[in-house]
């Protein structure tokens, strides 16, 4: 009895230093975590067999199915529209609780930016025999320009995110008569466009 006592006395700090160190495990469903400036939801199962809750920042839009629980589980993250023409990112704390100690898992989601694209200049009036509009394009992702009028140059044609410097080119008016010029500006989710007014 007093050998059997002894190995108790000796297997205790070990099972204490077990709980001490215990990390829960957590993993995003799906891996890809990211949902688009429409907003969406995100699926993060949770594993561990000790009791855990959820918190969000204070000023973050998004909501939990499921605050708090006691073992494995799966808790859905709804995340709003947002208007935001930069990415934002969700940080989702999980805290597993043992008898002494609390352990932090950290995860986040990333969602998207509100497509934007404008376009700043005078329109006036161009001269029948031709001539140059200049133009600042803004835009927070990549963009392209179009326009139907024959002979109508745009340059840059596209470009990336940022403010960029545009010059129109406009040949002779061919039909005579007044005519608009409409060159079209877009990025994936928002476009604008710009027209010129060209005497004939």
């Amino acid at each position: 009895m007093k050998k059997a006592f002894v190995i108790l006395l000796a297997v205790l700090p070990l099972m204490a230093a077990c709980v001490e160190t215990f990390s829960p495990s957590v993993r995003i469903t799906p891996s890809l975590n990211y949902v688009p400036y429409t907003g969406g939801s995100v699926d993060v199962t949770i594993m561990t067999d000790l009791p855990w809750k959820v918190v969000l920042d204070d000023d973050c839009p998004a909501t939990v199915s499921k605050a708090n629980g006691i073992g494995d589980d799966v808790i859905t993250v709804t995340v709003p529209p947002t208007d935001s023409w930069t990415t934002s990112c969700i940080t989702l704390k999980i805290y597993a609780r043992s008898n002494k100690t609390t352990a932090t898992k950290t995860e986040y989601i990333t969602q998207g930016y509100k497509p934007y694209i404008s376009v700043e200049g005078e329109a006036g009036t161009i001269a029948a025999d031709g001539g140059q509009v200049r133009l600042v394009v803004v835009a927070n992702g990549e963009w392209t320009s179009s326009c139907a009028t024959a002979g109508v140059t745009v340059t840059p044609a596209s470009d990336e995110l940022g403010n960029h410097a545009v010059l129109i080119s406009i040949p002779a008016n061919p039909t005579g008569a007044t005519r608009k010029i409409t060159v079209n500006f877009a990025i994936d989710g928002d476009s604008t466009s710009f027209d010129i007014y060209q005497a004939g």
